[in-house]
């Protein structure tokens, strides 16, 4: 039975901790490692793990370094063969690991996601996520987000997987690593499981699904949903990943698509939180940076680019403009 280590990552997260600690120690599967990485955080959180917690192994930092760093440094200090990083808003059902690293065993599964079932107010239960698809305008979306439970009941491969509870093979994180790190810290926070994903795929590893691992997630724990420091990081990091990932012909095969998409969401922010837009200036700045990672990806790729843009869907726009041109960015706008 193969190690596998969990990094829990807290901010703040002190009302959190208990179910999500509680369900690790409640796994069916025993060869599991432990390890909080706690983010600079101002409440009681290390006094309550250090009591109630005692074998969990703790990494301070004293200041919020953000998801990125955070991650890989709880996943550098652990020696599991499987690394799971779980977000302290996620609390697993007695056998997720045990589906999770049985979906992991074929030798080209580099990554597995499970199916999260959101957590809400309301108790109404739907999918948070059943891994990650990418569509051709290059939005990355959750699969069967806001679905009803019972689809997506099919084993199946899949772009990538969510980062609130993913759980990657070491091998593949050391495949794919660019300068030590797993994660692109240039990103901080939001979109690095995705851009992972993209790098995974380049070099040959699959996802699977597996509808068997389920765990819970209340989304909007760990940061706010939808507030302008959240858009501020996926502006910026949409760009980057597009700038290491992606292939130039098939980047303008699909430019329209890309375009009118960039557009509507520029239109919005710009409007309603133009605070947002000044992720153009944190691009620029990291583009020199960013180019010599995508020549390295490029470089090293062993899938051509046909066969990634088969896993591209075209997206749905009905709704889409309305959404982010009233509701999204209007509760962006009150944050």
């Amino acid at each position: 039975m193969e190690l596998v280590s969990i990094i829990v990552l807290n901010w703040n997260g002190k009302h959190l901790l208990a179910d999500c600690l509680e369900s690790i120690q409640k796994q069916s599967y025993s060869q599991i490692e432990t390890i909080v990485v706690d983010n600079g955080s101002t409440d009681d959180s290390l006094d309550f793990m250090r009591k109630n917690y005692p074998d969990v192994k703790i990494i301070v930092n004293d200041k919020n370094e953000g998801f990125c760093k955070a991650m890989n440094q709880g996943m550098k200090a652990t020696t599991g063969t499987y690394k799971l990083p779980l977000n302290n808003d996620v609390t697993l059902s007695p056998d997720f690991v045990k589906d999770m690293v049985k979906a992991a065993e074929p030798a080209e599964v580099g990554l597995v996601t499970g199916k999260l079932i959101r957590v809400s107010k309301t108790k109404e239960e739907v999918i948070d996520s059943a891994g990650h698809v990418m569509f051709k305008n290059r939005m990355p979306r959750n699969r069967g987000d806001g679905l009803d439970v019972a689809g997506f009941d099919k084993p199946e491969f899949v772009f990538g997987a969510c980062g609130a509870a993913p759980l990657y093979k070491q091998e593949m994180l050391d495949d794919i690593a660019i300068n030590g790190e797993y994660y692109d810290e240039d990103f901080f926070s939001f979109l690095e499981d995705v851009d992972l994903d993209w790098r995974a795929q380049l070099r040959g590893w699959k996802c699977k699904y597996t509808p068997d691992a389920i765990a819970y997630h209340w989304r909007g724990g760990t940061a706010v949903r939808r507030s302008t420091i959240v858009e501020k990081h996926n502006y910026k990091n949409r760009y980057l990943m597009l700038l290491k990932n992606d292939s130039l012909g098939f980047f303008l095969l699909n430019l329209p698509q890309i375009l009118f998409t960039d557009i509507v969401k520029s239109s919005a922010l710009l409007f309603r939180a133009p605070t947002a837009l000044t992720g153009w200036f944190s691009l620029i700045r990291l583009f020199p940076k960013t180019l010599r990672k995508r020549r390295y990806i490029q470089k090293n790729r062993k899938v051509k680019p046909s066969q990634i843009e088969k896993m591209f869907v075209r997206f749905d726009y009905s709704g889409w403009i309305k959404k982010h041109m009233t509701e999204d960015v209007h509760s962006i706008k009150n944050q």
